[in-house]
């Protein structure tokens, strides 16, 4: 019963402190880069609902710690609410104290009177928070521990799976797929992932000579790294072995060269799977929502926690665990923000590209039709991830 709680508190503690952690660093960029081009912060907060501690810097900001941990948002001054959307009463009744000569606040201080390069950098700074929140993870894990793979030397072929029809071999190493290096398992799998019945070209190397041949891989569910299924692109081989196994260390900058490129290989295969989706090729399964992130973290930690190995491993392996996943968890984050629904960062910058090609903002009537709507958008997707992850999660236990 008391390891039941024990374990219980380590799941929700390690989700509860992942997720403030990603919402703080999201929100301190649009913090940030408004204060850097002196914009009134009314309020900073982290979750959402009662207070659970508030406090108010030298600046006027509201600091708010909420009691629901499951976002967080930066209001301006003339913000109606957390989205940002203008308060058209407000920004009227700070228009007509400039025009009477008795402002109570300089204009330069509101984020709708900014010059619109400078707003789009303010909303910009948040998914790039978290972009550059996962290169420090990256890198910071590529210069103090390196990293290690596995060589993509074929160990095993199953029978009647797509290797075997295209005519792979054991021994043979895989080099290319459609012009792209894969001769490391960790690119093989995650090319193969994302390419289900999509043929591919592919340059394998046999007994010191390249050889070409033609891959379809099949969409088959496929356990990930905390037990839960997901259909992906498989190709039925094994792959690796003893001697295969490749060692890397970094120097500093090597380092931020991995953690740059880890991130812009993820940001790409995201965009790759999201434009499969409305072409057709994906059904979308793979993509999760809040309680997904929960389960994985949570289950990370516990996972973790129960490793036969002496207490203080283990919590050095949690850690570890929970910061590569937050690396990964931060990359969604960002790329989530950045789609083009109003009330999503994406949304706003819709707005502004309409306000540079018009040379005007758009009507703040449409502005708030728009919010309706794309709030109703948000709805409707949350209830459709909050579905993936149910099903994500009952695969756990199947």
């Amino acid at each position: 019963m008391i390891i039941s709680l024990l374990y219980t508190l380590i799941f929700t503690v390690s989700f509860i402190l992942v997720i403030s952690a990603l919402v703080f660093f999201h929100e301190l960029g649009h913090y940030s880069v408004a204060r850097a081009f002196n914009i009134a912060v009314e309020r900073f907060s982290i979750g959402f609902g009662k207070p659970l501690a508030k406090w108010t810097a030298k600046s006027g900001t509201e600091w708010t710690i909420n009691a629901i941990p499951l976002g967080g948002y930066v209001k301006f001054l003339g913000d109606a609410g957390a989205a940002s959307n203008p308060d058209t009463e407000e920004l009227e009744r700070i228009k007509s104290k400039l025009e009477s000569g008795t402002p109570d606040i300089a204009i330069e201080d509101c984020f709708h009177f900014k010059p619109l390069w400078q707003r789009v950098l303010v909303v910009l700074a948040g998914p790039l928070a978290n972009f550059l929140l996962a290169i420090i993870i990256f890198a910071g894990i590529a210069q103090f521990i390196g990293t290690q793979d596995l060589k993509s030397v074929v160990t095993a072929v199953v029978e009647g799976g797509a290797a075997d029809t295209a005519g792979v071999k054991v021994e043979d190493q895989f080099l290319t797929m459609d012009g792209h290096n894969v001769e490391t398992v960790s690119d093989l799998t995650a090319y193969i992932a994302l390419r289900s019945n999509t043929e591919i070209q592919t340059v394998l190397l046999r007994d010191s000579a390249e050889i070409a041949l033609s891959i379809t891989p099949e969409s088959l569910e496929r356990k990930d790294f905390i037990g839960g299924t997901n259909k992906i692109g498989t190709i039925g081989v094994g792959l690796g072995g003893r001697e295969a196994v490749i060692r890397t260390r970094y120097t500093p900058v090597s380092s931020l060269k991995h953690g740059v490129e880890q991130v812009g290989e993820s940001i790409k295969m995201t965009g790759h799977y999201i434009g499969r989706i409305f072409t057709g090729r994906e059904d979308g399964k793979a993509l999760g929502g809040i309680v997904r992130i929960a389960t994985m973290t949570g289950k990370t930690a516990v996972d973790s926690a129960k490793l036969e190995v002496p207490v203080n491993e283990r919590l050095k392996i949690m850690l570890l665990n929970l910061i590569q996943l937050s690396a990964a968890l931060s990359i969604g984050l960002g790329v989530a923000n950045l789609m083009p629904i109003p009330v999503l960062d994406g949304g706003h910058l819709l707005y502004y590209g309409y306000e540079a090609v018009a040379g005007k903002p758009l009507d703040m009537q449409k502005q708030e039709l728009g919010f309706k709507i794309g709030f109703a958008l948000l709805l409707t997707l949350m209830v459709v991830l909050t579905w993936n992850d149910i099903e994500y999660v009952r695969s756990l236990f199947s």
